[in-house]
């Protein structure tokens, strides 16, 4: 009998540790949090994916459009969280080419599930916790939109030059005046209108800006000194000038007012 001491003895630490031994059990058995959906249910031609988790009404956004949306990014192989934001505003143009591209799906007061392949992300390159040739989840909604006014065109007969100086650079007279030009040591105060030469869409406008013609660009310098005070001129950039990245652009300048230019700073 003195053999089965140690038996019982076993079988009543035995019983006194299962209480702990089942419940390390029954935590190890938790379920545990699932992992968010990352998959989307339509695909366009360039190659999003895409799911309407919740319809909007209105109109879409354009290209040119600036949005303000709540949104929250993650990688798609593992599902972690890089980047979040409530009430994010920008444009459109200045986000990676998927997410533009399914912004531009949306109406406002929609959430969509974003699916963004690599190559319309952020490719082969990455940013920052995202690694190279990472594909992307997005889940927006896109709260509202503004889109600027359209800018205005110049008409077609009043986008070329009909004279050219020896330089090259073209001029028509839009105005004529009888005041007195410019020189060196003047400051031009001018309204112009910078356009692009083929399309005439206006990129830039200004008024009443002073200009010190000795800091003026060689070919400004030699325009505004063409024009005699209170006149109108259109100048065209010579082509040879032009490049794929910096286009014809052409200029209509009117000459306000004269006067002495500032002295120079040490």
């Amino acid at each position: 009998m003195k053999n089965l001491k140690p038996v019982a003895a076993l079988a009543a630490l035995s019983t006194a540790f299962a209480p702990i031994v089942f419940a390390s059990l029954a935590i190890a058995a938790e379920p545990t949090a699932a992992k968010p959906v990352l998959t989307c249910k339509i695909k366009t031609a360039e190659g999003l994916s895409y799911t309407v988790i919740k319809a909007g009404a209105g109109e879409k956004p354009g290209a040119d459009a600036r949005v303000e949306v709540n949104y929250s990014g993650r990688l798609a192989s593992d599902g972690s969280e890089f980047d979040a934001g409530q009430g994010a505003k920008f444009k459109i143009g200045g986000v990676i080419p998927g997410f533009a591209q399914g912004l531009k799906l949306m109406q406002p007061g929609g959430k969509y599930r974003l699916c963004i392949p690599a190559a319309l992300g952020y490719g082969a390159e990455g940013s920052g916790p995202i690694p190279a040739n990472s594909d992307l989840v997005f889940e927006v909604e896109l709260l509202s939109f503004t889109t600027p006014s359209p800018k205005p065109v110049i008409a077609p007969a009043d986008r070329t030059c009909n004279q050219t100086t020896a330089s090259g650079l073209g001029y028509a007279v839009m105005k004529a005046a009888q005041g007195r030009v410019a020189t060196d040591a003047d400051m031009a105060l001018v309204d112009f209108s910078l356009f692009d030469a083929a399309t005439g869409v206006v990129d830039q406008q200004r008024q009443w800006e002073k200009i010190p013609l000795a800091m003026a660009t060689p070919m400004f310098a030699e325009a505004l000194k063409l024009m005699p005070l209170g006149s109108t001129y259109r100048f065209c950039m010579p082509s040879s000038a032009a490049t794929e990245a910096e286009p014809a652009t052409n200029i209509i300048v009117t000459l306000i007012d004269l006067r002495p230019a500032p002295p120079a700073e040490d």
